[in-house]
């Protein structure tokens, strides 16, 4: 018999940070309804502080798997982290295991959450992106969300996450599917700046 996924923890913790966080950015969420009720998708976007995963619990109340530095799993608080169903990603190195697991959890029809960049910084342009997400895409068959995080990120800095349209990868034909959501982003940027 099949182990059931256990969101007892995530539930309780992410609606406490919703609220506290609320309370502290004074942050605003525009397109959440970009974000599927049901069904397999991955959220990719920019990386501009240790914060953004906040941003993503904002968006939705479903259970994100989000993709996060192994680092994080060994400190004290490790266990947190464990049962917020965050996958270790060791960024010294290629992680095919760390693909693997995304992609599995996709075919369950839940949902991804990643930063291409690979690490955040306060640089106004993004840096290059890491394959790992097409790749993920693809061979789920699961559209990409963009979402992008523009304002201060700091006590009562009104920042915004802002989520776009999905983007399904096997539409696109004469682009690099990697270059393709880079722009989007980009674009998304430039627009809510």
């Amino acid at each position: 018999m099949k182990k059931k996924d256990n969101y007892i923890f995530y539930y309780i913790v992410t609606f406490l940070i919703r609220i506290l966080g609320h309370l502290f950015f004074l942050d605003q969420v525009i397109g959440k309804e970009n974000i599927p009720k049901e069904g397999r998708c991955i959220l990719a976007g920019n990386h501009v502080s240790n914060y953004d995963a906040y941003f993503l619990f904002r968006g939705t109340k479903r259970p994100i798997h989000i993709l996060g530095k192994i680092e994080l799993f060994n400190g004290p608080f490790a266990f947190i982290f464990k049962w917020m169903h965050l996958i270790p990603v060791e960024r010294s190195r290629k992680s095919p295991e760390v693909i693997i697991k995304s992609i599995k959890i996709l075919k369950e029809d839940k949902i991804v959450g990643i930063f291409p960049e690979g690490t955040f910084h306060k640089k106004e342009i993004i840096l290059p992106f890491k394959p790992g997400v097409i790749k993920m895409a693809l061979d789920s068959k699961a559209p990409i969300v963009p979402f992008v995080i523009v304002g201060k990120i700091k006590f009562w800095g009104h920042p915004k996450v802002i989520y776009g349209k999905p983007l399904y990868l096997d539409k696109i034909k004469d682009e690099d599917p990697l270059k393709y959501l880079e722009n989007v982003i980009i674009k998304m940027i430039k627009e809510n700046s």
